[in-house]
């Protein structure tokens, strides 16, 4: 039983890592750009084919990297295209909703109408290479999965906090206008955000994609799961979205080993329930003053 669990465990961290890439791009595209981007999803998904292509030619690694950088233009046209106008034109709060949503059923479709509806396999040479560390059994790809998901989180959290740029993306978050009168560049501290975004996103599918298939789908539920997590963790919160990425992705592994994995999806959904029935905040969110 001790051994089940931890197992399970670990293995829960380590998708929830992934969890937690998804909400981080989420939470900056919320907490900055005040948008909450239904084609995160899809991006997520764009981000797995870009490996999935470039991996036949440069190897996987070599392939998550020109994914990424296909990633950052895809969040950075996102922004100039499609939410850089309505901001333009103060557009409804409603618009940008509803214009990302439009973006992901163009990209879904597109995506269909490209590769199809079967799935595809993304190989990789560390998926099925087993490592057994004091008894608990994990692969060479769930370790590259925690090292480079645990690093692209330090790395954006130092960022946020410390870098030049993380500084003027927080000044915009808490006051845009007043940033403004400070000299900051509104929109490159936009193009800034929803280019991490994007990056987050496509990185969060290009490390999961060879435990699982590529489709056009596939962005889906990833959406689901990052809403999840972010509304876990508390909206626009970074460090509550790792801790609720790794809530749920420990929840969902736990569940799955010890009841069924059936069940895994919504065992999460009922813990997101919970969290919002008693701390509706999220578990590091602030309690909004009622006037």
């Amino acid at each position: 039983m001790f051994w089940l669990l931890a197992q399970q465990t670990l293995n829960g961290l380590v998708m929830g890592l992934v969890y937690a890439l998804l909400a981080l791009g989420l939470t900056i595209s919320f907490g900055i750009g005040r948008v909450i981007n239904f084609a995160h999803g899809e991006l997520y998904m764009l981000g797995a084919f870009f490996t999935y292509l470039a991996a036949e030619r440069v190897g996987y690694l070599g392939g998550i990297a020109v994914a990424l950088v296909a990633m950052a233009i895809a969040g950075v046209m996102t922004d100039r295209l499609v939410l850089r106008p309505l901001r333009n034109r103060r557009a409804s709060i409603w618009a940008p909703f509803l214009a990302t949503l439009a973006v992901s059923l163009v990209v879904q479709n597109g995506a269909l109408a490209v590769f199809g509806p079967d799935p595809y396999l993304l190989s990789s040479p560390y998926a099925y290479e087993p490592i057994v560390l004091a008894g608990l059994v994990i692969t060479k790809q769930d370790i590259l999965i925690a090292v480079v998901a645990g690093l692209a989180t330090l790395l954006l959290t130092v960022f946020i906090k410390r870098g030049k740029y993380g500084l003027a993306m927080r000044a915009v978050a808490r006051d845009r206008q007043t940033a403004a009168l400070m000299g900051i560049d509104i929109d490159r501290v936009y193009i800034l955000t929803f280019g991490l975004s994007a990056v987050l996103a496509g990185l969060a599918g290009a490390l999961v994609a060879p435990k699982a298939t590529v489709d056009p789908f596939m962005g889906r539920m990833a959406l689901l799961k990052g809403l999840s997590v972010v509304i876990l963790g508390g909206l626009g919160n970074i460090p509550g979205a790792i801790l609720g990425g790794l809530v749920l992705g420990v929840a969902e592994a736990l569940g799955a080993g010890f009841i069924s994995a059936a069940y895994k999806d919504a065992i999460g959904y009922a813990l997101m329930v919970l969290v919002l029935l008693f701390r509706p905040e999220g578990l590091l969110g602030r309690r909004m003053r009622r006037a």
